[in-house]
C-alpha cells in the first residue's frame, strides 16, 4: 500500500511538471516563409528573424530590433503553448508540423513560421529577390527611405470602422497622426525604414505631444523621444501593428496597447481607408 502511495505521488509530480513543461521548444527557431504548401527560407546574405527559447528566456531577433524577455509564466493547453513575458504580452507557439519541426508563432497580433534548429538543414533554401531583402545600404543609413517607381503609398486616413471608429490613424507622405488612446494620448509619427518584401513601413515618435489627457500628460516622453520604431504598418493586408513607446532608460516598452487593440479585443488589427 506504501508502495502504490509512492507511485501515485510520483506520477502527480510527473504529469504536474509536464503541463509547464517547455523542453521541446528549447532551442533556436528561423523565420521561414510558406510558398503553397511548403515553408522555405529566404537567403539574403545576413541573418534573418529567429527566436531563441532557453529554459526561463526568450531572445527575439527581428529585422528592426533586438530583444530578450524572462519568461514570466507558462500556460499550456492541447494545441497551443503560452510563453508569457509580462502578466498580458506573450508568445503563442502551436506546431505546424512536429516532425519537421515547423511550428506557428503568434505574437502582438503577428503571425510567424518557424523552423527548429535539428531539422533547418532539410528546409529548401530560395535566393531572396530586391523586394524580399535589404540592402547594404540600408543597413548602414537605417534612417534612409526607400524611393523607386514601384514605390507604394498608404497616405490617408484608416480606421478599423469608418462609421464609428474611434481609434484612427491618418497619413501623408513620411509623416503619421495617430490616435492611440481615445482623449489621452495624440501623437505624430515619422517614417524610418520602408520593407518592400512587404511593403512594411516603421514609424518612430517625431516630437513630444502637445496635447495629451491627464494620463499621457504624465507619461515619460522624453525618454519615448528616441529612434524605436513604435508603429509598423503593412500594406499588404493592412495590417498595423501597435509596439509601444521604447523607453530609452528602462530599456522596454510601455503602453503597449492602443486603440485599435481595444476596439478590436486583441485581435488582428485590419484596417479600412476611410478618406483620401
Amino acid at each position: 500500500m506504501k508502495y502504490l502511495k509512492l507511485v501515485l505521488i510520483f506520477f502527480l509530480i510527473g504529469s504536474c511538471k509536464g503541463q509547464n513543461d517547455v523542453s521541446s521548444f528549447n532551442t533556436t527557431w528561423y523565420e521561414v516563409k510558406k510558398q503553397g504548401n511548403e515553408y522555405v527560407i529566404i537567403k539574403c546574405g545576413y541573418d534573418g528573424e529567429w527566436l531563441e527559447i532557453q529554459h526561463d528566456s526568450i531572445f527575439d531577433h527581428g529585422t528592426m530590433e533586438e530583444n530578450k524577455f524572462k519568461i514570466h509564466h507558462v500556460i499550456q493547453n492541447e494545441n497551443s503553448t503560452f510563453l508569457y513575458i509580462n502578466e498580458n504580452e506573450k508568445y503563442n507557439i502551436s506546431w505546424i508540423n512536429k516532425k519537421q519541426g515547423i511550428a506557428k508563432v503568434i505574437n502582438d497580433n503577428n503571425t510567424k513560421y518557424y523552423v527548429n534548429k535539428p531539422n533547418l538543414n532539410n528546409i529548401k533554401k530560395l535566393k531572396g529577390t530586391n523586394k524580399d531583402c535589404i540592402s547594404v545600404e540600408d543597413f548602414e543609413n537605417p534612417q534612409k527611405i526607400v524611393s523607386t517607381e514601384e514605390s507604394y503609398s498608404i497616405d490617408g486616413i484608416w480606421k478599423l470602422n469608418c462609421e464609428d471608429g474611434i481609434g484612427s490613424i491618418s497619413i501623408k507622405n513620411n509623416e503619421a497622426s495617430l490616435v492611440v488612446l481615445f482623449n489621452q494620448i495624440y501623437i505624430h509619427l515619422i517614417e524610418i525604414k520602408r520593407y518592400d518584401f512587404e511593403q512594411g513601413i516603421a514609424y518612430k515618435l517625431k516630437e513630444i505631444p502637445e496635447d495629451s489627457g491627464s494620463f499621457g500628460a504624465q507619461l515619460p516622453w522624453k525618454d519615448y523621444l528616441n529612434d524605436k520604431p513604435i508603429c509598423y504598418i503593412k500594406k499588404k493586408g493592412d495590417n498595423i501593428y501597435w509596439y509601444g513607446f521604447y523607453n530609452k532608460k528602462t530599456k522596454k516598452r510601455e503602453i503597449t496597447d492602443s486603440e485599435f487593440n481595444q476596439e478590436n479585443n486583441n485581435k488582428e488589427v485590419i484596417l479600412k481607408k476611410c478618406h483620401d
